[in-house]
């Protein structure tokens, strides 16, 4: 299962971010390959949160991930859990310094979640920009879409949200966030590896040697 942990900390989250690092070997070796930690985000504008991915194995993997290991991070107030369903991951650039990244999030009418998925699935975007992930969240009656892109400016990103997505019919809103600081987990190689498989959860049997 694929999970997004939105960690909220009593203060601004640099200790949090600080002992997720340090403790990403040890709670991995804990779950015994049931338990991987993909990358941590910031998002702009979310002061005491930290986004921690992860892919695990079960619910009550997820429960004693959240339990007993995140919840005695000290600072740590309180978690939101988002689960990411028939995601999508795309090929990405080995070198993404001139690229900023955002996430997007769609509050769509339900009898058109199907026809905005199968459209926005597509990997085309317009130069300047690439898709991260795109999955459904249904993580609140708001947002029922999530997806990440790099873009080499926010203006080419503005353009595509307000031309081609805000105008798919059943999309009743876009909210656009920059992601301001990422700690990747995982390989470039390892990305790549499962980047261009269906909608579907990662398979680690099949990526053992790239991480």
């Amino acid at each position: 299962m694929l999970i997004i942990i939105r960690i909220h900390s009593k203060e601004p989250t640099e200790l949090v971010w600080d002992e997720i690092i340090k403790q990403r070997e040890p709670i991995q070796k804990t779950f015994a390959g049931k338990c991987h930690l993909l990358y941590l985000t910031k998002r702009q504008g979310f002061l005491n949160e930290a986004s921690l991915f992860v892919d695990v194995s079960d619910h009550s993997i997820l429960g004693d991930l959240v339990v007993f290991h995140l919840a005695k991070i000290k600072n740590v107030e309180s978690f939101v859990i988002h689960h990411l369903f028939k995601p999508k991951f795309y090929p990405l650039p080995r070198d993404t310094k001139e690229y900023t990244r955002f996430v997007i999030n769609l509050k769509v009418e339900a009898p058109y979640l199907a026809d905005v998925y199968k459209k926005l699935i597509d990997p085309s975007i317009p130069e300047g920009m690439k898709k991260v992930y795109f999955a459904f969240t249904f993580h609140h009656s708001s947002d029922c879409i999530q997806f990440s892109v790099l873009s080499k400016s926010e203006g080419i990103l503005r353009e595509y949200v307000a031309e081609v997505i805000d105008h798919l019919p059943g999309v009743a809103r876009t909210t656009v966030i920059l992601i301001e600081r990422s700690q990747p987990f995982i390989s470039y190689d390892t990305w790549q590896s499962f980047a261009d498989q269906n909608p579907s959860a990662i398979t680690w049997s099949h990526l053992r040697g790239h991480t």
